[in-house]
């Protein structure tokens, strides 16, 4: 034990009663360590671990707030340029479960069942922003691209957010490894 005296430091010979770590046997500390480990390895790989894919919605805010916290984005139909918040409004942590399918014009669509905090954050975000655009950004491991842009018109309350269309087949592959499906796959018998 090391007492503090005044400026200098000096070491006790005295053991408190309380100290155990110094009475465990050599198997009890080898118990310990390897318990230690194994809790301390899944949340270590768990902060190493890189998303394999991202969903980001940025909602468009007016021209004189764009700076500092917003950055101008090219929307995709119609082609125009509008100020975007930096910071996502929706993410892919708040993704419960994704249905993927084929759109029209070729491309992919997909409907994403949001948790409950994505569900309310959406549906504040849709009661506040009317008229105004959601830009949604996908993203793989190898490119993050801007999706599509949804003009919010009425409020949504039911925490399902769709992309109509504006999917790559590799990016909806990545979407149905990601998440959980939707609706659960039926086993044949």
């Amino acid at each position: 034990m090391v007492r503090i005296v005044g400026r200098r430091m000096s070491i006790c010979k005295h053991r408190r009663k309380g100290a155990q770590s110094e009475n465990m046997s050599v198997p009890a500390r080898i118990l310990s360590a390897v318990c230690f480990l194994l809790c301390a390895i899944p949340e270590a790989n768990a902060f190493s671990r890189r998303q394999k894919c991202t969903l980001r919605c940025h909602m468009e805010v007016d021209s004189t707030q764009a700076d500092p916290f917003a950055i101008q984005v090219r929307l995709i139909d119609p082609p125009k340029q509008i100020f975007v918040e930096k910071a996502p409004s929706l993410s892919e942590r708040q993704i419960k479960a994704v249905e993927v399918y084929p759109a029209e014009n070729g491309s992919w669509g997909a409907m994403f069942l949001l948790d409950n905090s994505g569900r309310i954050t959406l549906s504040n975000l849709s009661n506040s922003n009317r008229g105004r655009t959601m830009v949604i950004f996908v993203g793989t491991e190898k490119a993050s691209r801007q999706v599509i842009d949804l003009e919010i018109d009425a409020p949504v309350s039911d925490g399902f957010l769709p992309i109509p269309r504006g999917l790559t087949y590799a990016e909806a592959l990545v979407l149905k490894k990601c998440f959980p499906p939707l609706r659960p796959e039926r086993r044949r018998r």
